[in-house]
Order: C-alpha cells, then sequence, then structure tokens
C-alpha cells in the first residue's frame, strides 16, 4: 500500500514495483505545499506498508502474532535518503506508529539491517508521544517511509523484510563472525 503526501493535495510521488522478487520503492519527494491548503504549512512524504490483513471470517480484525519475536531484520539497498521503518500495531489511536531510523553504513550496496522491536518508538504523526511497547500479538502492518524534507529523487532495494527470535538473533550473530 503507497501513501503520499498528494492525499492533502502535496506534489511528492511513491512507485513500489517488484521484479525478480526485489521490491524498488521510488519516487520524488517534492516539499512544497499544495497551493489551495493554507491550512498545510509542510508537505514531503512517501512510504509503502503491508496491506491490512483481512479481517476473519466473523469480521473481527486479523493481526501477525509477534510475541516470540525480538528483532526485525531487512537486506535493503538504498541511496543517501533517511528512511524510517514504521511498524502499527492495535490502538485505539489509528494514527499512531512505531518508528525506528532505517540506517544504512553503505548506500548504493546491499546491507543487512537488524533492528531490536523494543528500540521502536511511539509518534502519531511524526511527534513522539509516551512511550508504551508495541503490543507483539497485534502488529497490523510494516512499513517504510521517507520524510527527510529534501527535494529530490528516492530509490530504496528491499530484498526481504522479517522477524527474528532471540534464538534467531544469536544464530545470525554466531554466523557471521565465523
Amino acid at each position: 500500500m503507497l501513501r503520499s503526501d498528494q492525499e492533502l493535495g502535496g506534489f511528492s510521488t511513491a512507485n513500489f514495483d517488484v521484479e525478480n522478487g526485489v521490491g524498488h520503492f521510488h519516487g520524488y519527494l517534492n516539499l512544497d505545499p499544495p497551493p489551495n491548503r493554507p491550512d498545510i504549512m509542510y508537505s514531503g512524504y512517501a512510504m509503502f506498508r503491508t496491506k491490512d490483513h483481512p479481517k476473519t471470517y466473523l469480521g473481527n480484525e486479523n493481526f501477525w502474532d509477534w510475541s516470540p519475536y525480538h528483532h526485525v531484520e531487512m537486506r535493503v539497498k538504498g541511496d543517501n535518503r533517511k528512511y524510517f521503518v514504521n511498524i502499527q500495531a492495535d490502538s485505539s489511536i489509528i494514527t499512531d506508529i512505531y518508528q525506528h531510523r532505517l540506517f544504512l553504513n553503505n548506500p548504493g550496496n546491499w546491507e543487512t539491517v537488524v533492528i531490536p522491536i523494543d528500540d521502536f518508538v511511539l509518534t502519531n504523526w511524526g511527534n513522539i508521544q509516551e512511550q508504551t511497547g508495541i503490543e507483539r500479538d497485534r502488529v497490523k502492518t510494516i512499513g517504510i517511509g521517507l520524510l527527510d524534507k529534501q527535494f529530490g529523487p528516492f530509490n530504496l532495494y528491499i530484498d526481504y523484510i522479517k522477524v527474528l527470535t532471540a534464538a534467531g538473533v544469536k544464530q545470525r550473530v554466531k554466523k557471521n563472525v565465523n
């Protein structure tokens, strides 16, 4: 699912293509506020996220249960932009998002990034909120967004995104040490 400031009248573009099993999130970030919306002073965001889960047979919401997991791992190749990983869990406030900066050390090269789930920060419309832990048994979506306040094109390739148990993290560290 793609979103950008176009839904508020802005001019940023967001695209997500899949080729040979690799996702490509790309577009152009434009910071110009919409001219016909004096209530919007700032603009410039683009993001993608997983689709909403289909409702259950009885019409109830469906969630991922990440209770046994401790880290998010992703293999990505990006540019010099400042992306955020976004996790949405069930909440009484639908715009609550848990965010963590996606730190890329080698833009233009494939990198594996591992982020502890406990390090995600609760935000609402980009503002840090009083912190509560992610309800790991009620995860709705995961995605990546860009709102770095810089005009211009962006490109991020995503090979995979997965969650790891504590044992999975230990196994990964052991494999990388050897």
